[in-house]
């Protein structure tokens, strides 16, 4: 089954027709009674521009094409069914993962789409991006945000799927861009990009990628300085 895995990796990496994607904005505010949900432009929810052609990958090798788009704000991977209605994919326990384009995003029973950005054979390089509520600025006189003029009790916003999401809005909400980075084995575990978590990964190379670390003190949230270490790392087992 493990080689089975890893073979549909490569299916999926060798894919072709680059999607264009896009990046969602460092920060965006809603306003103090509006729903997040609908007032974020789709261009800065979604990884993509328009929902792009792709395929399911399960794990018994087999592939099922639809429409796909990464949604920041829900954390989801949603796709258009035959009706044309958006839904979500949540709770798949024969889903392995999913191709948009050129893009691979390996999925866990977490409900978690990692996307792969660098492949070192023995182990990949993912990351899950996020638009996330970073903050609130307190309520102006008379229970006004500034720049807002009222205030709704909206307390929830809903996926695709029509889960509910707390969302307190008593002053305007502050939404930002974040990225966390994962390594993913051969067993397709999401483990956090972290020192003591690297060391774990090379366990023989302890020492040298200490000596690394404190040589060129790489940014773990940095995609390019954790491709430089990982190029390093994977080196080493060469």
């Amino acid at each position: 089954m493990k080689r089975l895995l890893w073979c549909i990796v490569i299916m999926l990496l060798g894919g072709s027709g680059l999607a264009q994607a896009q990046q969602a904005p460092s920060s965006f505010r809603v306003k103090a009674g509006e729903d997040a949900a609908k007032v974020i432009p789709a261009q800065y929810k979604y990884r993509y521009p328009a929902f792009q052609e792709g395929k399911v990958a399960y794990l018994n090798g087999s592939f099922a094409p639809a429409k796909f788009n990464y949604n920041f704000l829900l954390g989801e991977m949603q796709f258009i069914d035959p009706k044309g209605d958006t839904l979500a994919i949540v709770g798949e326990p024969t889903l392995y993962a999913v191709l948009i384009g050129e893009d691979t995003y390996v999925y866990n029973q977490e409900n978690d789409f990692l996307e792969i950005v660098a492949d070192y054979n023995t182990l990949k390089l993912g990351k899950i991006q996020t638009l996330e509520v970073a903050g609130t600025e307190k309520e102006g006189a008379y229970n006004q945000s500034s720049g807002a003029s009222s205030i709704r009790n909206k307390s929830t916003y809903a996926g695709s799927n029509g889960q509910g999401f707390k969302l307190v809005q008593k002053g305007d909400v502050i939404f930002s861009d974040n990225v966390y980075y994962f390594l993913i084995d051969q067993r397709n575990q999401f483990i956090k990009v972290n020192k003591p978590n690297l060391l774990k990964a090379f366990p023989k190379h302890r020492k040298a990628i200490s000596e690394y670390l404190k040589e060129h003190s790489p940014d773990l949230n940095k995609e390019e300085d954790l491709k430089e270490l990982l190029r390093f790392c994977t080196g080493l087992e060469a």
